[in-house]
Order: structure tokens, then C-alpha cells, then sequence
């Protein structure tokens, strides 16, 4: 009786665990490709990030600048058949931007873009902005500001699209916002993928 009872509870945990899943089953790894997924994935967004990022931070024409850096971080055109897609692009920049902030050591200082910053400061400040037109009775406190960036860095996917493949060219860039770098691209990266549809 004490057997069959120790081998009916051993039968139910063992049934009973194998309906079980491991976090690897619901959480597949972010750096690999889903088989039942199609087109761009995290893989590419992954793969595409560390490649640019290290490709800014050992880039000589950045590193050999006497003054550190103010970037704003821009968006991703998208050009690519599914343009009017819901994907949001921009993911590529901000994984980007978050791997040159931790491994920049001070050399790139990132400046908030400029219309987010001035919805949090217009959420979280308690002096709103004057009314610059005099139109109503508004007489509290500029809002501060921030520091001017230097340089943008955004980019543009463009895609080749094909009957069973598409091939999707990124290309990143950091342009001069003012000063003598006005307009001049400092620096370029590319990355290309092929995917099945």
C-alpha cells in the first residue's frame, strides 16, 4: 500500500510535468530567428544595433573630436512595402541609442528630442510656459531648456521587395545640425539582411 501510493504520486508529478513548459519555451531567445515568423525580426534589430553602435564608438572621425558630442536621436524612414504598416521602425534607433549610452564612457552625451521634452516638462513642471502671444492670463515661468544638440543620428530602411524575398538595406547616419558639420554627414553605417516571405 505504501509503494503504490509512493509510485501513484510519482506517476502524477511526472505526468503532471510533462504538460509543464520552460521559460525558454514561452521566451525564445531575442537574438535568434522564429521559424514561423516572417520578414524583419528582434534578431535583425539586435544584429543591426551592436553593429552600429560599435561602429560609432570606434569610429576615428567621432573619437578624435576635442569637444563630446550632443546627439539627438531622429526616427527611421521607412521605405519599404509596408509602409503604412503598424511597425514601429524606430526600435533599431532607440536599442542603439541605449548601447551607446552604456558603453560610450562619456565621449557621446544623448540630448532628449526636443518635442518629448517639452511634453514631460509641460506634464511634470509646476511653472507653465508664459503665453508668448498675450492672448490669455498665463504669467508663469519659461519652461527650461535644454542644451542644443550638435549632431543627429537617425536612418532609413529601404527594402528590394521580391516573389519569395525581400532584401532590406538600413542605412544610419550622424549629419552636423549646426555649426561647420551643418549638413555633413560625420559619420555612416549600413546593414543588409535577405528574408523569406
Amino acid at each position: 500500500m505504501k509503494y503504490a501510493m509512493t509510485w501513484t504520486m510519482a506517476a502524477a508529478l511526472l505526468v503532471g510535468g510533462v504538460g509543464c513548459h520552460s521559460y525558454e519555451d514561452e521566451r525564445p531567445d531575442v537574438g535568434s530567428l522564429d521559424s514561423r515568423d516572417k520578414g524583419l525580426q528582434s534578431k535583425e534589430v539586435i544584429d543591426s544595433s551592436e553593429q552600429m553602435a560599435a561602429s560609432i564608438l570606434s569610429s576615428p572621425a567621432l573619437n578624435e573630436r576635442p569637444d563630446q558630442m550632443l546627439i539627438v536621436v531622429g526616427n527611421i524612414k521607412d521605405k519599404t512595402a509596408n509602409s503604412g504598416a503598424r511597425t514601429d521602425l524606430d526600435i533599431f534607433l532607440r536599442r542603439t541609442k541605449v548601447i551607446i549610452q552604456q558603453k560610450g564612457r562619456g565621449r557621446l552625451t544623448l540630448i532628449t528630442n526636443k518635442a518629448d521634452l517639452q511634453e514631460m516638462q509641460s506634464k511634470e513642471l509646476d511653472n507653465p510656459a508664459p503665453d508668448q502671444f498675450g492672448q490669455g492670463g498665463n504669467n508663469g515661468q519659461p519652461l527650461p531648456t535644454r542644451r542644443q544638440p550638435d549632431y543627429m543620428l537617425n536612418g532609413q530602411i529601404t527594402e528590394l521587395n521580391n516573389r519569395g524575398t525581400s532584401y532590406y538595406y538600413f542605412d544610419f547616419k550622424i549629419f552636423g545640425l549646426k555649426g561647420k558639420d551643418s549638413g555633413i554627414e560625420v559619420w555612416n553605417g549600413g546593414y543588409e539582411v535577405k528574408v523569406e516571405k
